[in-house]
This record gives C-alpha cells, structure tokens and sequence, in this order.
C-alpha cells in the first residue's frame, strides 16, 4: 500500500461498513495517509490491485498475544470489490498479511466478523481459520 492508494482504500472501507449494514465510518483518504504512513503510523496494509485499478486492502497493526508469548497480527479491515470475489483477491490478501506476521516474528493473526456477514464467515472457514469464543468490548475514551 501506498499514500497513492489512499482514496481507494477509504471508498472500500465506505463500501465494507455498507455491505454490513452500519455507517460510513470517519475514514477518508487524508486519515489513510495519517495513520497508514510517517512518524505516526497506527497501521500497515497491503492493496490488491486489477490492472491499474485498487480492488481490494487489508489493513492491520502489530499485536502481542499473552496466552502465547508470542507477536502476531490484528486484522483490522478485509475488503474484496464484489467484482473479483471468487478470483483469489481475499485469499492472496490474507497470504499477505500472514506473511507479514510471520517477517515480524508473529505466529498468529486474529480479526472480527461482523456476525451476520455470512459470505464473510464462510470465507474465513473455508481458509481453516478457527472461530474462538470471545466477546467483544469497546470503551470509548474520548478524542
């Protein structure tokens, strides 16, 4: 992923948040290239691209896992334009970013699912992926 790619990367995200049903989120190109590259980079991400065109990302962020002891990654988007689906797009991204979990010494990565993106779970079985029973907080602290 490039600073190049960052519109792209914002509309999928735009499209992602529809295909499961919530808001847009506050996630433009400029917050892509904030948080995605310099000093104060909060994320990595790899893009896939058809001919010229971006048709789909991955974006993630180190993690360290406790009951391990070991680094790996926290998936934080997977977004596949609905016109390459079925073509190994979602597939070739994941190998990506396992890869990079494993160039970082980590030996997992973890994601959530929305619960009713069907196509989204039956996708990640079909990879062998494990679904963990957990459930899901979050706290917001303010800006």
């Amino acid at each position: 992923m490039t600073p190049d790619d960052a519109p792209a990367v914002a509309r999928m995200a735009g499209e992602l948040s529809a295909h499961e049903g919530v808001a847009a989120p506050p996630f433009d190109a400029d917050s892509v290239r904030r948080w995605g590259f310099g000093p104060d980079r909060r994320f990595d991400g790899v893009v896939a691209e058809f001919g010229e065109r971006v048709v789909g990302y991955a974006l993630y962020h180190d993690g360290f896992h406790v009951g391990r002891g070991t680094p790996g990654l926290m998936l934080m988007d997977l977004y596949a334009d609905p016109t390459v689906r079925r073509r190994g797009v979602g597939r070739a991204l994941m190998a990506a970013v396992a890869e990079a979990a494993r160039r970082r010494g980590g030996t997992w990565v973890v994601w959530q699912v929305h619960p009713e993106n069907v196509e989204g779970l039956a996708f990640y079985r079909a990879l062998g992926a494990r679904r963990y029973r957990a459930a899901d907080f979050e706290l917001e602290v303010g800006d």
